[in-house]
């Protein structure tokens, strides 16, 4: 699979690659997600940790930050929305896992209230990548998943499409959670790729309708 880069600043990479290639590069680090809001800071003791260790401390995490350098870290993705973030003044990221039960627990909000508890980010300074995933005309879902939004305060008459069922702009919530916490709209590069039409990306969608077996993207940061 071909490696995209989006670039986020000077000192920054931030790719999608297939997660079996990523398994190949030294230093990959990548918890193993539940759709929760649970968000863990790699420092430099996480690698002085068993592998055991480290396992455990990655369960059930959903977003990792850090301002470690020369560690490749990301997040796996099959038609949810990978969110990359930078924070320049701090020189640290974040790499976001936000399906629709991530982005209903307001996960990138969460991730950069984190960051500027751990590192003083000031959102304002930072830029950010949504990169490929589902996109809305793709992602039909049940009344129930629109109620559970609304239960959680979101105001889905400007995210939902009504067709035979709704369909849900995942993109746009993220991109609108991420200006509400304080990024310049400016500074956020939203992927138009949908990776349910699109075959050269991994689509769990795709796979529950018999199409094809379904990997998974690895979309992630190295600082330098």
């Amino acid at each position: 699979m071909s490696m995209l880069t989006y670039n986020l600043g000077e000192k920054i990479d931030t790719f999608t690659t297939d997660r079996t290639i990523g398994r190949k590069i030294p230093g990959v680090v990548y918890p193993h997600q539940t759709h929760t809001d649970k968000i863990y800071a790699i420092s430099s003791e996480f690698f002085q940790l068993s592998l055991t260790e480290r396992k455990d401390a990655l369960e059930g995490v959903d977003a990792l930050i850090s301002d470690a350098k020369n560690i490749i870290m990301g997040i796996s993705t099959a038609d949810c929305i990978p969110v990359i973030v930078y924070d320049p003044v701090h020189h640290a990221a974040a790499a976001i896992h936000a399906g629709w039960k991530g982005t209903r627990l307001r996960i990138v909000s969460k991730t950069l209230q984190e960051m500027q508890k751990v590192f003083g980010t000031n959102p304002s300074d930072c830029t950010a990548a949504i990169g490929p995933g589902i996109s809305q005309d793709s992602f039909e879902v049940g009344q129930e998943v629109v109620d559970a939004f609304v239960e959680a305060e979101f105001d889905m008459s400007q995210y939902v499409v009504m067709k035979a069922k709704p369909h849900i702009d995942l993109k746009a919530i993220n991109l609108d959670l991420l200006t509400a916490a304080g990024l310049h709209a400016e500074n956020v590069f939203v992927s138009d790729i949908d990776t349910f039409t699109d075959v050269n990306y991994f689509s769990a969608r795709r796979e529950q309708r018999g199409d094809v077996k379904c990997g998974r993207i690895l979309s992630g940061f190295m600082l330098k």
